[in-house]
């Protein structure tokens, strides 16, 4: 166990080193755009929620795993009421998704995936052996935690509400629900968001995501942030044009968040990608290795769920630079700038780390 945790730390610190160095890269030109910032300034906001999160980090380490079920109940209000707050904060890009503190902010629904993965631990375990039946392992979770899903897509956030509905299936289907249960509630999940696409419900930002990628499937013909993305993988060739050597970063979107892939792949080119990935797979072999060596069952679903929590963002990060997916607005964990998505993440591995201390053979 001590090894598992030592290894993770470690690559921890090799993707964000990495990170770093390409969001430094990808954010420095924010300066000459409205309303013109220090050169520097996404790279201290992510330094700073860094050290806030290692903090948290430290503090869940040491905090007992097993009191977490105890306060669920208190865990869910507190998710709901800053689910609730970014309504009465200001929009910020037609969104009301950050609670502005200072020049700082937080995204609430970031906190939420790991409220999720707390909420079903501690459900599953409460319901040991039961999870096989529709009621138990499909309906009651999925409607006790509705609330939250509809706050997610109300703000609107409709990349981060299918994540946390699949995070919520994954891991029932990991606790013992049917297969064929969770198969039939992705695809009702799948014909809503489609009905709502062709009965005009969605926004319409969300809408020309949908549009354009279901274009790209048929026609083959991407858009222009897609264009953009992948032209810089390409131009980045085998070896890439080296830390800060990209050009395409003038004109993505979003370059030092929902596009940093694209700008990693332009700087480090495929052999980049590729290192980049295996390191990803790492750190999540060795907390999956984690939940494999504990008997615990909150604490095995937990890891498991978390170990699913950074792979889909891995690759839904990824697909949208690549072209596979729609814009999600996803972060790419632990590398994209995103304080709140940091400072989640780094919290959540806390209660990881302490579960692999706390079942130490």
């Amino acid at each position: 166990m001590e090894k598992s945790t030592s290894r993770i730390l470690i690559l921890l610190s090799i993707i964000s080193a990495i990170g770093l160095i390409t969001l430094y890269s990808a954010s420095y030109i924010m300066t000459y755009r409205y309303p013109y910032p220090p050169p520097d300034y996404y790279l201290i906001h992510q330094i700073v929620a860094m050290v806030v999160g290692v903090a948290f980090m430290i503090f869940f380490s040491l905090f007992d795993y097993r009191k977490h079920e105890s306060y669920t109940g208190i865990y869910y209000i507190l998710t709901i009421v800053a689910l609730i707050a970014v309504f009465f904060s200001s929009r910020v890009a037609g969104s009301h998704r950050w609670i502005s503190i200072g020049s700082y902010s937080i995204q609430s629904s970031e906190f939420a995936k790991i409220f999720l993965l707390v909420y079903l631990a501690a459900y599953v375990n409460r319901k040991n052996g039961e999870i096989g039946t529709f009621k138990e392992g499909i309906v009651d979770p999925i409607i006790r935690l509705l609330p939250i899903y509809l706050l997610v897509f109300f703000e609107p956030d409709l990349g981060t509400t299918i994540l946390l509905f699949l995070i919520t299936l994954v891991v029932l289907y990991i606790a013992g629900a049917k297969l064929l249960h969770v198969l039939g509630v992705i695809g009702l999940g799948v014909l809503g968001i489609l009905g709502a696409y062709a009965a005009g419900l969605l926004h319409a930002y969300q809408a020309e995501r949908l549009t354009s990628f279901f274009t790209y499937l048929i026609t083959g013909s991407s858009n222009y942030q897609a264009n953009m993305a992948l032209s810089a993988i390409n131009s980045g060739g085998l070896f890439g044009s080296g830390p800060g050597g990209s050009i395409y970063k003038f004109f993505l979107p979003v370059q030092f968040s929902d596009f940093i892939f694209a700008v990693f792949g332009e700087e480090f080119g495929l052999i980049g990608i590729i290192l980049i990935m295996i390191l990803y797979y790492m750190l999540i072999r060795e907390i999956v290795h984690i939940s494999l060596r504990v008997n615990d069952i909150f604490a095995k679903v937990y890891i498991t769920g978390y170990a699913f929590l950074i792979g889909i963002q891995v690759l839904f990060n990824a697909g949208v630079s690549l072209g596979i997916l729609p814009v999600t607005g996803v972060t790419l964990p632990f590398f994209s700038y995103g304080g709140s998505s940091i400072i989640a993440l780094l919290a959540g591995l806390g209660i990881v780390i302490n579960i692999a201390y706390s079942n130490r053979d």
